[in-house]
């Protein structure tokens, strides 16, 4: 009964007067269907270039702090003078999140399989879940530019380098101290 209920809707749609509206529909269907796929990933796109703007602004800031922080100490060293410096970055910052290892094991046939999952955990916040995370990795320094009024003296020059390469764990040859004009 009901098979020949649906077989004669059909031959009605698919009748020789329905069969331009059908088309027009399944058409203006797809083109529908089309706008909404470039317009979804889009805005997810959108999401992810703000988080990677913000990631950006952050590990700037970080260098920026980094660099004030270590032109402050360089200008205390004795001979140095004002200091300014450039710091090389390789990345941004990076986080590690929290995650949960799930372990099925299965045994058909007499054979024995497993299988393994990752789950990151989340945790409820301010209304909205968010991702749990374990640690943030800072940027790695690549290399370094110091501008001092001591520049000139060699002895000055290797307290810098000295200073510079403990504090940020960079190799003596990627740092470069020169002479700043008054």
């Amino acid at each position: 009964m009901r098979g020949s209920k649906l077989r004669n809707i059909i031959k009605k749609i698919t009748s020789s007067g329905n069969r331009v509206k059908l088309i027009t529909f399944i058409g203006l269907l797809a083109m529908l269907l089309i706008f909404l796929s470039e317009v979804i990933p889009k805005s997810s796109t959108g999401k992810a270039a703000a988080e990677s703007e913000q990631s950006r602004d952050m590990s700037g800031d970080y260098v920026s702090g980094m660099e004030e922080r270590l032109g402050k100490l360089l200008s205390e060293i004795k001979g140095v003078g004002r200091a300014e410096i450039i710091l090389s970055v390789e990345g941004s910052e990076e986080y590690v999140y929290a995650e949960e290892l799930e372990t099925e094991a299965n045994t058909k046939d007499n054979t024995q399989a497993e299988s393994y999952k990752n789950k990151v955990l989340v945790v409820e916040r301010s209304g909205g879940d968010e991702a749990l995370v374990k640690k943030v990795l800072s940027p790695k320094f690549n290399g370094a530019l110091v501008v001092c009024e001591g520049g000139y003296d060699q002895a000055v020059r290797e307290r810098v380098i000295k200073a510079v390469s403990a504090a940020l764990d960079l190799p003596t040859s990627k740092i470069c101290v020169e002479i700043r004009l008054n």
